[in-house]
């Protein structure tokens, strides 16, 4: 039985399902499956979450995606106790490069997505059908989770978009707040504070936006400032260094030979007899 949508086909076979509520103690220590995947619909309550060695607080509405093999450990609130749909599948006729649920590199948490009274509403059918197990119920099994799976794939492509997006916006602010401030001693922590991301985040979306990390941005501005200073004006070189936020002059043209393969004073005598020929 297969289910296609924009050219993806899935076959799929259930192993489990179920319902977990009031059961203030559940927990699974850290384990994975080799052989299949797994998919958790938290429907209501609170709990915490390790996939892959990253923990995630989940509550009502979240969707959690355990591709095969992926360690992750499980615990509820004891104060509010989850309430999740799960089912255990594999997916058989899918090659090695492919046998996943949603793409590795994404994350196994979709949060707040326009599709989850859907993926709810099919779960909730999974489970009556693996409980009760009337005529055609395998069947009919796979067809719910082959939309689930088309369902999330879905939410992730839209997730990525809105997460691409709203990416590109913080790159392009930290990169106007560097070019409004390159002459202070910028750091990734000085960062993280005016945006209030985690400083590592923000070098990851900047790098990935811009080809280079922020602090190398904000150095790269300073030097090409020294440049067009050092050419335009008689400043002496220590006067460049220290308008431009560095107070020793030797780290100063220790950074300019690194960036531009010149000393200040060489760079200086071979650009202004270029600009101004005698």
């Amino acid at each position: 039985m297969k289910a296609s949508a924009a050219g993806e086909e899935i076959q799929s076979h259930l192993l489990y399902a179920g319902k977990v509520s009031d059961t203030p103690n559940w927990n699974f220590p850290s384990h994975k499956h080799d052989d299949l995947h797994e998919i958790i619909v938290v429907c209501g309550g609170q709990g915490m979450f390790t996939i892959g060695g990253q923990s995630y607080n989940v509550s009502g509405g979240d969707i959690l995606v355990y591709n095969k093999g992926v360690l992750h450990e499980e615990q509820s609130s004891t104060g509010n106790p989850l309430i999740t749909y799960y089912c255990g599948f594999s997916l058989p006729k899918a090659s090695p490069a492919e046998d996943w649920v949603i793409p590795p590199d994404v994350e196994p948490v979709i949060r707040s997505s326009r599709v989850f009274s859907e993926i709810e509403a099919l779960m909730k059918m999974i489970v009556d059908e693996s409980s009760i197990k009337e005529e055609g119920y395998e069947g009919i099994s796979r067809y719910l989770i082959n939309s689930v799976i088309l369902l999330l794939r879905r939410a992730v492509r839209n997730q990525q978009h809105i997460k691409q997006e709203s990416n590109t916006g913080l790159a392009e602010q930290i990169k106007d707040y560097i070019d409004r401030n390159f002459t202070q001693n910028i750091s990734l922590k000085d960062l993280g504070r005016q945006f209030h991301v985690n400083p590592y985040y923000i070098s990851h979306v900047f790098k990935d936006h811009y080809r280079i990390s922020p602090i190398n941005y904000a150095i790269h501005r300073r030097i090409g400032e020294a440049t067009r200073l050092l050419v335009t004006t008689e400043m002496k070189v220590w006067e460049v260094a220290k308008l431009l936020g560095y107070d020793n002059p030797n780290y100063f043209s220790i950074i300019f030979r690194r960036v531009t393969g010149l000393s200040p004073k060489r760079f200086r005598e071979s650009n202004q007899q270029n600009l101004f020929p005698r």
